[in-house]
């Protein structure tokens, strides 16, 4: 049987690109359920113009990039898209996502894996050596994450012991103060962290897409995912450890290291570049499900549709 898909949306921003890009699923799907968490504080937006499959987090949670505050709005979304559906799969999306196949073939593909999730992930120390030997092949457009810098990186941010300072941060060029932190970063592990022998850290890619037996490990976390929870609360990018580190050490779940998500990283920084029209060979002969990031109204997003719906 065809699996049925939902969609669990982060966006703060852009509200005409979130519009567009509900309106395009909801075509190729066949109007699944979508929960979406937008951030009204940033970027209020009017849920009117939404069709009704569409269901918004209300209220609203406050995110701030790399914070813990957009793990609470993925599970906050998570939790509303399983409350009013049941899918057999959820896909995580951000509002500069976009779908790059037809969903006959996504749903083909989820229909034959005998998967729990597609997800990136390999164990804070591994090289990419070790980790394709021990957990198989990767999605191989984040070589990002395969870097000697980004490793490192990551044991700071999760396994590292940290000091930090209060301070206050002044944005909007002066005219907006608010309380922040200064992180010094110690050379030696946290005595505090819950990780050991059998519940190592992972991380990866922040955007997946999982059956529901991995929603609800997600939506029902144990005492030690709550330990992870509160640990993570207070370090850095904690979206891109805390969903690998709760499924790659639950038994008996089952993944593929291919989360089916295109981007370009060009080899570094905090943020994959923005796609446009030279990029989409690359795009369409890829095996990714969708592809990120793209501008608002890029024309890329045309074409993208000129070849998801030709014959429609």
């Amino acid at each position: 049987m065809s699996p049925q898909i939902g969609f669990v949306i982060l966006s703060h921003r852009e509200p005409r690109q979130l519009l567009r890009l509900v309106r395009t699923l909801n075509r190729l799907y066949g109007d699944p359920p979508i929960a979406c968490h937008h951030d009204m504080a940033q970027c209020p937006i009017d849920t009117a113009p939404f069709p009704d499959n569409v269901r918004f987090v209300a209220p609203s949670i406050r995110t701030g990039w790399a914070k813990w505050s957009v793990v609470r709005a993925f599970l906050a979304a998570l939790e509303l898209l399983y409350r009013d559906a049941d899918p057999d799969w959820f896909v995580l999306l951000s509002g500069a996502d976009y779908p790059i196949k037809r969903a006959e073939t996504v749903r083909a593909e989820l229909a034959a894996t005998t998967v729990d999730a597609l997800i990136d992930y390999r164990q804070v120390g591994d090289t990419a050596a070790s980790a394709l030997e021990r957990f198989g092949p990767r999605n191989p457009e984040l070589d990002q994450f395969e870097s000697d810098g980004n490793r490192r990186l990551k044991w700071s941010h999760y396994q590292g012991a940290e000091l930090w300072f209060p301070m206050l941060r002044f944005n909007d060029g002066g005219r907006r103060v608010r309380p922040g932190r200064f992180t010094w970063h110690l050379p030696f592990a946290s005595p505090f962290a819950p990780f050991s022998r059998d519940f190592p850290c992972f991380y990866g890619d922040h955007w997946i897409t999982a059956d529901r037996r991995a929603a609800r490990l997600l939506l029902t976390p144990s005492e030690r995912h709550l330990r992870l929870q509160r640990h993570l609360h207070r370090r850095a990018i904690p979206e891109e450890s805390y969903y690998q580190t709760v499924l790659c050490n639950e038994p008996g779940v089952t993944l593929d290291r291919d989360n089916r998500r295109y981007a370009q990283w060009n080899g570094g920084g905090a943020h994959p570049q923005l796609l446009g029209v030279a990029d989409l060979p690359a795009i369409m002969a890829s095996n990714a499900h969708f592809a990120r990031k793209f501008d608002h109204d890029d024309p890329v997003l045309d074409l993208i549709d000129a070849l998801l719906f030709d014959g429609d």
